[in-house]
């Protein structure tokens, strides 16, 4: 990069927050408009350096001028690298920033979120997909399992694992495979962002089945009752499978079905857990839960929910300094301890022991699981299937089950 090259222009609407991490200050940059693909975190050293970002400062002037004074503690050498993240990002006025803009303000006016997982995680021809389908819906056996459930725990790792992965999510939708529902809860994890305690959309879901409605009366009724709002967040939903693989199945299985849905992200129970509290005592979590059920029956509607969850990743990929293979037996006790405190109903049980250990384990379904045993309060739970996928590759695994609920 040329000395002459001038910075380009820094967003003026973006928001900054100091703070400390293991003795070091830093400071977090982020877009609460998210037209940003995600914050970025820098050295406290680095805010002098960002109001340069002016449109008018070449590169040869910002050198000088770090070179003088209290700045001169400042490392030039990543300035060109961090031109490009910041503008790769989102956070410099640049013709990236505006086809990231333009894109999404096309998907915000838009009433339907496109599928993102057709094509990859599952087949993008109707046909081909009900095919696949109707392997996974079969590799399970429906014996022992009771039908009838009113809520179930069922994975959201990909399609492709075949056997490994089909069985679980097969003994789950056995449960509830004779349901004549017309509304579908879906507590799904949010990977990708975490802007509220619950996120949620007014979208309708399309995929190569066609397009699945959102129960908007609910959530109009929802909102006017709720003491405490939680978030719109369709920017959330837009990238995330964790509610679009349960959508595929549900087509599929009740294909005859006039049914809705209600599409929750949950956010992270990761500040709940270091504070050392419980999240079913907080008073927008309860809020919540009780507000949407009031709703729910005042609509008369017949309710199936749906925790779309995996459970431990282990292992060099999720940056544990271990391989996963080795541990793999220990984490399979480790998770049916955690499986015995669900099909016993016992939700605060489950968090505890997550959080005894700081979550260590990265169980991703922790707030969906929870929430979904929060709201239902089932009599009697029934733990189904349990598996692992070990990817050797990556010397990493992650471990995933289902489980079905009943009022009685």
């Amino acid at each position: 990069m040329e000395d002459n090259y001038t910075l380009p222009q820094l967003r003026q609407d973006l928001l900054y927050q100091e703070f400390e991490a293991e003795g070091m200050k830093m400071f977090i940059l982020y877009d609460p408009k998210e037209y940003a693909l995600q914050p970025i975190e820098l050295p406290i050293d680095f805010l002098p350096l960002l109001q340069m970002f002016d449109g008018k400062t070449t590169i040869k002037k910002l050198l000088e001028l770090l070179n003088t004074g209290n700045n001169s503690n400042i490392n030039h050498e990543p300035l060109t690298r961090l031109i490009d993240v910041l503008d790769m990002l989102g956070f410099l006025e640049t013709q990236k920033y505006y086809d990231f803009k333009k894109d999404i303000d096309e998907y915000i006016s838009s009433p339907v979120r496109p599928p993102v997982c057709a094509g990859n995680s599952y087949s993008n021809e109707p046909e081909v997909l009900r095919l696949e389908l109707d392997s996974l819906l079969n590799s399970s056996k429906p014996d022992g399992i009771r039908t009838g459930a009113s809520a179930i725990v069922v994975p959201h790792i990909d399609f492709r694992l075949g056997k490994i992965s089909h069985e679980v999510y097969s003994s789950g939708y056995q449960a509830i495979r004779e349901s004549d529902a017309d509304l579908f809860v879906i507590f799904g994890t949010a990977h990708y962002g975490n802007s509220d305690l619950f996120m949620m959309s007014r979208k309708d879901f399309s995929t190569p089945l066609g397009r699945v409605k959102t129960d908007t009366e609910i959530i109009d009724e929802l909102f006017a009752e709720l003491k405490i709002k939680p978030v719109i967040d369709e920017i959330t939903h837009r990238n995330e499978h964790s509610i679009e693989l349960q959508l595929v199945i549900l087509q599929h299985l009740f294909a005859e079905n006039n049914f809705k849905i209600l599409p929750v992200l949950t956010g992270s129970f990761f500040n709940v857990i270091k504070e050392g509290t419980n999240p079913g005592t907080d008073e927008k979590f309860l809020d919540f839960l009780s507000s949407m059920k009031k709703v729910i029956k005042r609509k008369n509607r017949k309710v199936v929910f749906i925790a779309s969850a995996d459970f431990a990743h282990i292992g060099r990929k999720f940056d544990d300094d271990f391989d996963a293979e080795p541990v793999l037996p220990q984490l399979e006790i480790e998770d049916k301890k955690l499986i015995n405190k669900l099909e016993n109903i016992d939700s605060d049980g489950f968090f505890n022991l997550v959080a005894e250990v700081g979550d260590s384990r990265k169980i991703c379904g922790l707030s969906p699981i929870y929430t979904l045993l929060k709201a239902v309060n089932p009599a009697k739970g029934q733990f189904l299937m349990y598996n692992q996928w070990n990817e050797i590759e990556t010397k990493s695994a992650v471990s995933f089950a289902s489980l079905a609920f009943y009022d009685a």
